[in-house]
This record gives C-alpha cells, sequence and structure tokens, in this order.
C-alpha cells in the first residue's frame, strides 16, 4: 500500500455501481469518509463527460461534488480547479467513415459522441439505446457513415448483444481483421467495443489530471474491472482490481478486492486498507 493517498479514481459500471443503479450503502459512506479526510475523488469511464458525468455525486447522493473526472476512456479530463473539460488525443475524421463502413453491415449499432449527450449520431434506435436516453436525457439522430465522419470525436462505441456468442465472435472478428495504426479498439464490457485515438486510454487521462494539478501519481489510488480499465490501474500508485473484473485488470492491480460490485467491494475494500 502506497504510504500517502491524495486522490482516489474509480471507474463506474462494474466497480463503483452496477449500471443505471446507485453504489451500495457502504461504497457510499467510505467515499463521505474520503472527502471528510481530505482525499480527492472522481470517476473515470468511457461516457463522454458533461454535466451528466459531474452530476451523478448529487444523483448518488453524496454530500459533496466529484474533484475529478474522466471520460471518453482517458480522452476527456476535468477537475475543479481548472475551467472547461479538456479533450485530448481526437480520433480523426479521416478515420470514423472507415471504422463505420466496416462495422455497418454487421447487427450492432454504431454511436458517435459529437456533443457528448447533447447530439448523438447512431445507426439504428434499440433497446440498449432507448434505455440509455431514458438514463441520461440523451439527444439522438439517425446517422450514415458519412455523417458521422463530419468531425473529429473522442470514439466510436460498438453495441451488439453480449449474450449472443455467435454474434459476439463475428463482431469481435472484423475488428481484428481491421486492425490499424490508425486506431485502436477495447471491449469495454459485455457487448461493447470502442474505437479510439492509438495510445489513448484512462491511464493517460490519469497521467494528465495528476500533471496538470501537480500530484504525485504515486500517490493516486485507482479502481477498476475491465480492459479500458487496465492502463489506468497500471499507471496509479495503487492500481486496485475488482473480484468481478477481467483477467487482464487483475494480472496488472497490485490487488484485487475480496468482494464484487455487488457486495459493495469497493467500500469494503476502502474501509480495510484506507479508512
Amino acid at each position: 500500500m502506497i504510504e500517502r493517498i491524495t486522490a482516489v479514481i474509480a471507474d463506474v459500471d462494474g466497480t463503483i455501481n452496477v449500471k443505471g443503479s446507485k453504489p451500495l450503502p457502504r461504497t457510499l459512506a467510505a467515499l463521505e469518509e474520503l472527502h471528510r479526510r481530505g482525499i480527492l475523488f472522481g470517476t473515470a469511464s468511457g461516457r463522454p463527460l458533461d454535466h451528466r458525468s459531474l452530476d451523478k455525486a448529487q444523483e448518488w447522493g453524496l454530500s459533496f461534488p466529484f474533484d475529478l473526472a474522466i471520460g471518453m476512456n482517458g480522452g476527456d479530463v476535468w477537475d475543479s480547479a481548472h475551467e472547461g473539460i479538456e479533450h485530448i488525443m481526437p480520433l480523426s475524421k479521416d478515420y470514423i467513415q472507415e471504422i463505420c463502413e466496416f462495422m455497418w453491415p454487421l447487427d450492432c449499432n454504431v454511436i458517435v459522441y459529437e456533443n457528448a449527450y447533447d447530439h448523438v449520431l447512431v445507426k439504428r434506435m434499440d433497446e440498449r439505446l432507448e434505455a440509455s436516453i431514458y438514463r441520461n436525457g440523451s439527444v439522438v439522430e439517425l446517422s450514415t457513415p458519412a455523417e458521422m465522419a463530419l468531425k473529429d470525436t473522442g470514439k466510436i462505441e460498438i453495441q451488439y448483444d453480449g449474450d449472443d456468442a455467435e454474434l459476439e465472435a463475428l463482431i469481435l472478428g472484423t475488428v481484428d481483421a481491421h486492425k490499424s495504426p490508425n486506431w485502436s479498439s477495447v471491449r469495454t464490457f459485455a457487448g461493447t467495443v470502442e474505437f479510439m485515438t492509438p495510445g489513448l486510454d484512462k491511464g493517460v487521462g490519469l497521467r494528465r489530471y495528476a500533471e496538470r494539478n501537480n500530484i504525485p501519481i504515486s500517490e493516486i489510488m485507482a479502481f477498476g474491472d475491465m480492459d479500458n480499465d487496465i492502463a489506468m490501474i497500471a499507471a496509479a500508485g495503487w492500481g486496485v482490481a475488482m473480484a468481478n473484473g477481467c483477467d487482464a485488470a487483475k494480472a496488472v492491480a497490485k490487488a484485487v478486492t475480496e468482494y464484487g460490485v455487488l457486495e459493495d467491494g469497493m467500500g469494503r475494500y476502502l474501509e480495510d486498507h484506507v479508512l
């Protein structure tokens, strides 16, 4: 364990909480105690950053706002000491149409966040997208590959039925068949693959946050569970993988929680090892 903890940052879905629900009581209580002790806290997700992401603290019932936030798998960086959201390493529009076109024929949705959740371009409407609109108040527009490629973007998100093993094999096989030095891809959780600028990840976002706030990254604790958390877990002074996390995340972590997200795993770990 590191001697000094200045900040704690955590992935959201599968780490702090189950997607679409609030964190469990012990996790919320642990976050309150971190704040009381002067330890900074924030989230790191694949979602674009806007007021919706930053308002999660209030939605969860925390008595304090987030001190920091990373979105777009590292491409969006925000903290309370600086004005606005910094966007780093966007995916060039030159490659967006190419990616959209080879994914378009498959049974999947293709999603581009042109202006966070205020303008989302999609291939189709489906139940999963409708649930996202309900949760996030997204403004969604049906689009084409050419229309999606008019601007640089933080990422392209591919959504599909993750319970369909045959479809998943086809999706992942297509992604592998189109590897390129112009983009990278990561499976963020079941039924979702995301394309980004090569080299961009949550670790990049974390280092940028630490740099602009003069915080040694060795004093930051990070929690995560999936492939898109691996770089952040590895970059942090103390990286923790969730018990329910993937094997690759656990392999780079300095510790693994004893309990999973459904058992207040993050809160219990903070109780036992920090608080």
